[in-house]
């Protein structure tokens, strides 16, 4: 009896830890120039899941009604019928949340999000159904949607395959100098290119290019293992935004070595002519 009641307390035991490794997860869309959005987002994005060390949010930002993140939103909801105004967000197909009450401030914005989530069973819903955030292979996302997740944004800039558990760990593991030391792909450090949202942007301490299909965002910095080639001068070195283009590094010399010599040529023409004027008076 004793034997059985043993077991039966383990089961109970892996039961409970199995049902607290389910991840928390949102599907989030928002767009640039959305007045409410430029509420909820810097609170969602940079206050309320930096709580959190038990969730995601699958973010699609977009700046026009035209672009590809607006029309996979049109698909959620030809599909699921969540909605079509932003900010959106989906928890599963019968529970989104659009929106917020003018007076809603800040605190009532993380509260509500609390709420929202409570009892979440831990599923995603993507256009072609739920599947849980374990189960899921982030490289099958569509479009370039941006991962975040405590303070770390993982963000998908091309179509490289990365395995899904390594970029899950990469959000999640709180040892990452371990994580990223332990792996064969291809990793290096740019320029820390905040991330958008309507009227501001997130800033983050340092990002680490993952095999050029996805970047990592730190808000706090971390001891870089050697397999990362490093900036040897941040003032210099490109950054990588979230669609994966080249931000540049403002250095116009650097970039077009031709600038300098022009904008000379042209103020000597500009002299001249003002000097032959004058000596004509």
């Amino acid at each position: 009896m004793k034997k059985m009641l043993l077991l039966a307390l383990i089961a109970l035991f892996f039961m409970a830890s199995s049902a607290s490794a389910e991840t928390v997860c949102g599907i989030y869309f928002t767009k640039i120039g959305c007045p409410v959005c430029s509420k909820v987002d810097p609170v969602i994005l940079d206050q309320w899941i930096s709580s959190r060390n038990d969730a995601v949010v699958i973010e699609y930002v977009m700046d026009s009604w035209y672009e590809p993140h607006a029309v996979l939103m049109g698909e959620y909801n030809l599909v699921h019928g969540t909605g079509s105004s932003v900010p959106l967000m989906i928890k599963n197909a019968n529970e989104t949340w659009a929106g917020i009450p003018a007076f809603y401030t800040n605190d009532h914005i993380f509260q509500h999000a609390e709420e929202f989530f409570k009892d979440d069973k831990g599923e995603c819903l993507l256009a072609e159904g739920e599947i849980s955030f374990e189960e899921l292979n982030l490289n099958d996302l569509p479009e370039k949607p941006k991962l975040w997740a405590g303070k770390r944004l993982l963000a998908k800039t091309g179509i490289a395959e990365i395995e899904s558990d390594f970029l899950k760990e990469l959000l999640f593991k709180e040892d990452l100098t371990t994580v990223l030391a332990g792996t064969q792909y291809e990793l290096k450090e740019v320029k820390a290119e905040p991330a958008p949202y309507s009227g501001g942007e997130i800033p983050f301490a340092q990002a680490i290019d993952i095999g050029s299909g996805w970047v990592l965002k730190l808000k706090e910095a971390i001891e870089l293992p050697e397999n990362v080639e490093q900036l040897q001068n941040e003032g210099n070195g490109n950054g990588i935004n979230d669609n994966g283009e080249n931000s540049g590094d403002g250095n116009a010399a650097e970039a077009n070595p031709f600038v300098f010599p022009v904008i000379a040529m042209i103020s000597c023409v500009v002299a001249l002519i003002v000097f032959i004027k004058v000596k004509k008076k």
